[in-house]
């Protein structure tokens, strides 16, 4: 009888241990890395091959190359870099590079803004929100200018960079 209630128990354990979900993947290292992943941005690394005219050419492993500009870099207080330092790039679901670091050196955390889009103007970089904290007034990065057009009244999620920029928006799916 000992035996029997044993084996049912073990069947028992071991039914509910692989019930749980589990979660294979990675967890980010830092805050600003957690930021990017919840905006949906993918992290890329690679090795800078060219600089011309004040832009940088960064090719990847998979041969993919992306270009940035040096006072984007210089802005992030990273300073120039020099060909064949390597890279770590987050690029936005429209495959644009949304922010740059050397490679090992994580940028300061990315701040998540949520709110109601009052105004968007492109032209003047800058964007307005109505959040829970009030209304809220952001300098747009000038590199990441080209946000889709998005209608007053849109419930949005804002990313911001370590100067305060903003980087990335999406429409808010909640």
């Amino acid at each position: 009888m000992l035996y029997k209630t044993m084996t049912i128990a073990c069947s028992v354990l071991t039914a509910a241990a692989l019930m749980m979900p589990v979660d294979g993947r990675s967890q980010p290292t830092d805050q600003g890395e957690a930021a990017h992943l919840k905006a949906g941005h993918k992290k890329v690394e690679g090795v800078v091959s060219d600089i011309k005219s004040g832009l940088f050419t960064v090719k990847t492993p998979t041969g993919s190359t992306y270009t940035l500009t040096e006072t984007a870099s210089i802005r992030h207080g990273h300073g120039a870099p020099k060909i064949a330092d390597e890279m770590t790039l987050w690029v936005n679901e429209a495959n644009m590079v949304i922010d740059a670091h050397p490679k090992g050196q994580a940028g300061n955390a990315h701040r998540i803004v949520a709110g109601k889009l009052l105004k968007l103007d492109n032209a003047k970089s800058e964007i307005k929100l109505s959040t829970p904290d009030g209304e809220k007034s952001l300098k747009i990065k000038p590199e990441t200018r080209k946000f889709t057009d998005l209608a007053v009244g849109t419930p949005v999620i804002v990313e911001l960079n370590e100067q305060g920029e903003v980087i990335d928006i999406h429409k808010d799916k909640k």
